[in-house]
């Protein structure tokens, strides 16, 4: 190919390009922010004995809806976050779970009840300690409703959380990828 051939691929590459032919139109793998919300400020804080058997307590709810993927071969998934601080006392644990629509983010156990993660474990007294967790679920595209709720893990004394905050992103990945809100290996 001479100068004047390359020159034209070139030219040609650059306009494809600025078209936009390349580009993937499906934003697979994007992160995208539903909600970013905050409680328990200047409202106090959240309290509850409540166990994890007995429901414990919805620190958070929030509808949201999921477009459908652009192409067949996507799964939405969804993340929620909490992050705040947290008090526990007399030796109990913050317990927290999430739900989509009723059933539990990650039904799995991590050493609590089924559906619930262990956030903070008082082997003193704790005041004023940072948590931090994120659960994910794979959804159908349509409304849907997330639900936080914390819970005591002996019912004996109260747990706390205050100056929280929510978030709700999605995404959408590869059906049967492992990779789109599976356990891992």
């Amino acid at each position: 190919m001479n100068h004047k051939g390359k020159a034209v691929c070139a030219l040609l590459l650059v306009q494809l390009l600025a078209l936009g032919v390349f580009v993937p139109s499906a934003d697979a793998g994007k992160l995208i922010r539903l909600s970013a919300q905050f409680r328990y400020f200047n409202e106090g804080e959240a309290g509850t004995s409540a166990t994890a058997a007995a429901g414990g307590l919805v620190i958070y709810t929030k509808s949201f809806s999921i477009p459908t993927p652009a192409k067949s071969s996507q799964r939405p998934v969804v993340f929620i976050t909490v992050t705040g601080t947290g008090d526990v006392h007399g030796g109990e644990s913050l317990l927290m779970s999430c739900a989509i629509d009723g059933a539990f983010c990650n039904p799995q156990s991590s050493g609590a009840a089924a559906g619930w993660v262990n956030l903070l474990t008082d082997e003193a007294d704790l005041h004023d300690n940072a948590v931090h967790y994120t659960w994910c679920a794979q959804v159908s595209p349509g409304s849907h409703t997330a639900t936080v709720r914390m819970a005591s893990a002996g019912g004996a004394d109260d747990v706390f959380l205050d100056a929280a905050h929510f978030f709700i992103d999605r995404t959408e990945f590869t059906t049967s990828s492992a990779d789109d809100c599976e356990q891992g290996a």
